[in-house]
Parts: C-alpha cells; sequence; structure tokens
C-alpha cells in the first residue's frame, strides 16, 4: 500500500513539473555572435526574471516545434551569425509560418546583411531585406504604438545616442519591404515595422534593444534599451490574459 501511495506522490509532482515549464509563453533563440560577443536576448529575459523556452539547440539540428503555450517567438539580434541557426530558421519556415497564423508573435530585431539579408523564412506575401548602412538618424512615425507607451513612456529622445562600440541607434537597415507597416524609418528606409498575418503578427527591426541593454557604449544607451525591450514584453506578453497556474514573475507584470 505505501508503495501505491508513493507511486502516486510521485506521478503528481511528475505532472506538476511537466506543467510548470510549460508555463512560460516566451519561445526564443539566441546567439553570442562575433561583434558583441554575448547571448544578450538570453540574458535580459534572465535579468528581468522572465520564464520563456529555450529552443536555440533544437533549431541548430533543424527542428522547431512550437508549445500551445507559447504565444511569442523572440529571435536575439544576431543570431543569424550562426549558420547552423540561420539555415534551421530557414527549414522551419512552414512552422513559423503556421504559427504566425495562429496567432503567435514573431520579433526579429537586427540581423547582419551578409548572414540574412533577405528573411527567407517569412512567407510569400511579405518581403524584408536587410542592407549596410547604421544611422543615428531616424523618425518615429507612429509615435502612439503601444511599443512606446507602457509601461515606459518612449519618444525619439528615448532612442537617441544608442551605441555599441560604432554602431548607432539603427543598425543594418532595412532597405526593402512589401506588406509592411513603417513604425520608425530612417533616411526614407525602414528601422522597424510590423505585419499582421492571419491571427498574429510579424515584427521586424533594424535595431538591437537585447544587445545594446547588455552591452551598450554607456549608461544611457543600457537603461534606454532596457525600457523598450520591458514594452515589447509588456505590448505582446504581459498584456494577454495569464492563467492560473502560471505566474509572471517580473517587476512590471505582477502590478497586473
Amino acid at each position: 500500500m505505501k508503495n501505491i501511495y508513493l507511486f502516486v506522490l510521485l506521478t503528481i509532482l511528475k505532472v506538476s513539473l511537466i506543467f510548470d515549464g510549460y508555463c512560460a509563453k516566451l519561445a526564443m533563440v539566441d546567439y553570442a555572435d562575433q561583434w558583441t560577443k554575448v547571448d544578450a536576448l538570453r540574458q535580459t529575459l534572465d535579468k528581468f526574471k522572465v520564464e520563456y523556452d529555450d529552443y536555440t539547440k533544437r533549431i541548430e539540428k533543424g527542428e522547431l516545434k512550437f508549445i500551445p503555450e507559447n504565444k511569442l517567438f523572440f529571435i536575439g539580434s544576431m543570431t543569424t551569425n550562426n549558420a547552423a541557426l540561420h539555415q534551421g530558421l530557414d527549414k522551419n519556415a512552414g512552422v513559423i509560418q503556421k504559427f504566425v497564423k495562429n496567432g503567435g508573435i514573431v520579433i526579429e530585431p537586427t540581423q547582419a546583411d551578409q548572414n540574412e539579408a533577405n528573411v527567407d523564412w517569412l512567407p510569400d506575401s511579405l518581403v524584408c531585406v536587410r542592407s549596410d548602412p547604421d544611422r543615428a538618424v531616424f523618425k518615429i512615425k507612429k509615435p502612439n504604438h503601444s511599443w512606446f507607451k507602457a509601461p515606459n513612456v518612449l519618444n525619439e529622445k528615448s532612442f537617441q545616442g544608442w551605441g555599441h562600440q560604432g554602431w548607432p541607434t539603427v543598425w543594418e537597415v532595412i532597405a526593402t519591404q512589401k506588406g509592411f507597416d513603417i513604425i520608425m524609418e530612417s533616411q526614407g528606409e525602414t528601422a522597424i515595422m510590423e505585419a499582421e498575418y492571419g491571427k498574429g503578427k510579424f515584427v521586424m527591426m533594424a535595431l538591437a534593444p537585447d544587445k545594446y541593454h547588455i552591452v551598450g557604449n554607456d549608461d544611457n544607451t543600457k537603461k534606454q534599451a532596457g525600457r523598450f525591450m520591458e514594452n515589447l514584453l509588456e505590448a505582446f506578453m504581459f498584456s494577454l490574459p495569464v492563467e492560473v497556474s502560471c505566474k509572471l514573475t517580473t517587476k512590471w507584470a505582477s502590478l497586473k
């Protein structure tokens, strides 16, 4: 009889651990690229105490499978500097597109144009081509967008003066696009854009807020990039209904 009770207890514990592991709604892939040498998305999420499913190793092997709890897929800046990760994302274009079509959000910040000029995993109706120019000049076209409103109020001044080594705020501008709404532009080209697809959304950026938050040149860069990261997470994660079994531990999500 004792053995039966022990078996039942261990089974309940195992199931509990499985469900706890699946509470994370954010899926991610990240890489310490040759220029910044940091896995900044991973470090930023850890710093913010955000739970996540790290699919980096799976994608390196060419595999990607989202669980139902994943609502946001965040691709770290410069992740495609790893050829295996670049190929793994392209190989799973259908998986990524289905994820968004069913209501998921994909965010891809800056990628080096020599690694990923054309984003091949996007659906045919959308085009994103990155190019080499890096610029300190930009304009927010939609200042009332939720990304600039909560939990931090951000404006153009909030993004001015960002830098890592010699790279400014806009790093690897998006030179060609189709099907996207432009949120921030830089001298006639695109810095931030978004597109609805099915029930979800693709968000592409020529900014690297994760990298700049961790290894920015100065305290202002790190602070403002971190505030923008908080706003992105607020917009796409913490504004969603939270299941009772999943407790968000970030300092601003706890106020929800």
